[in-house]
């Protein structure tokens, strides 16, 4: 599963992400708040993505 991470915060931007297995991020998404720190989030610089692994 493909997670964006708010780089300034390095916590999760999205309660869920709505990428899935797809590399890029729809710009009608932007600016959003940052689910972490409630931060907004103005464009794909400010984000990160990282891939989590569950069993």
């Amino acid at each position: 599963m493909l997670v964006l991470i708010h780089k300034e915060c390095g916590g999760p931007a999205l309660d869920e992400s709505p990428v899935g297995e797809v590399c890029a991020i729809p710009i009608d998404r932007f600016p959003f708040p940052c689910f972490s720190c409630l931060e907004e989030i103005d464009g794909e610089s400010e984000v990160r993505l990282s891939e989590e692994i569950g069993f």
